[in-house]
């Protein structure tokens, strides 16, 4: 097919590697599917691209994490006037940013109780409890923190590498991820997939390291809570605006469910949540990126 397609991967954000994994897997669909294939690794390619842009038909951005996900790219290329997959960068500024999600999901949904800060403060919640980074992905700067002391070490730590942390009340329960996609204007919620990591949560070593978390896709859910879960997420997707696909993080306890955040740039890797889902739902990967291409062609 004569379609050139950009493949922006990369960047330079602390998920580096992970994008180029990502990068790869799409890479090889992509010339499956026979379109043109050209890459741009946003660290060291920009200028290239700049160049190039009007060549280009499509962008699939595969940058997680800052520039990628915060809307940065996203505004470059409307600048430009270039199509690309995935969100405006005015939704994935606000999805990015788990303050500005929170506050605009937390009337008409059930999180966990938080507060946010840029400086110390005493524990607003009874250990364990969490801290994580208002801005980052791929669970880095998150912890759980069981005492005052590790509380006193990683809020310290975290707020020296962040500038602002949110503090938010552990929940014990079932880590379930919800994957969205749309084909052809209409919203499909794949297969819920729950996440057992061996470790005590699914932090950046488990979702990466091959062995450290098993996946349960679908996973064993009530019906009822199945349904609620799957209308309440694509009601989300819609009222953010979020487009071509995405991935809902939760807890499952006592037969509720507890949003924790949104990733409009899901991972594309072998272990990540996304594919995984979209095979049990009856989709291969090349078909997978094939859906979201056409739905910008």
């Amino acid at each position: 097919m004569n379609y050139n397609i950009a493949l922006i991967f990369g960047g330079n954000s602390n998920e580096r590697d992970i994008s180029i994994l990502s990068a790869q897997n799409v890479e090889n669909a992509i010339k499956t599917l026979g379109y043109n294939l050209f890459k741009y690794d946003l660290k060291y390619d920009l200028n290239k691209f700049l160049s190039e842009y009007k060549n280009i038909n499509l962008v699939f951005n595969v940058v997680h994490g800052f520039e990628g996900e915060d809307g940065t790219l996203q505004k470059k290329l409307e600048t430009l006037g270039v199509k690309y997959i995935g969100s405006n960068s005015t939704v994935s500024e606000q999805t990015f940013d788990k303050l500005v999600f929170m506050k605009k999901i937390e009337k008409d949904f059930s999180i966990p109780e938080y507060v946010s800060t840029q400086k110390y403060i005493t524990p607003p919640f009874e250990f364990p409890l969490i801290i994580k980074p208002r801005k980052s992905g791929s669970s880095l700067g998150i912890h759980i923190c069981h005492n005052i002391e590790e509380y006193n070490k990683f809020l310290i730590e975290e707020l020296k590498n962040y500038g602002e942390m949110i503090i938010q009340k552990f929940i014990k329960g079932r880590e379930i991820s919800v994957s969205i996609i749309e084909k052809n204007k209409e919203i499909i919620v794949l297969p819920i997939l729950e996440i057992k990591p061996k470790k005590e949560f699914y932090d950046y070593e488990a979702k990466y390291t091959e062995g450290l978390t098993e996946f349960e896709v679908p996973a064993r859910i009530n019906k009822e809570l199945e349904e609620k879960i799957k209308n309440d997420f694509k009601q989300i997707f819609k009222e953010l605006h979020l487009k071509d696909f995405a991935r809902i993080d939760a807890i499952i306890k006592d037969n509720n469910y507890y949003i924790l955040e949104a990733n409009t740039i899901p991972g594309m890797t072998e272990l990540s949540d996304l594919p995984q889902s979209a095979y049990a739902y009856g989709l291969s990967f090349e078909e997978l990126i094939d859906i979201l291409i056409k739905n910008n062609i």
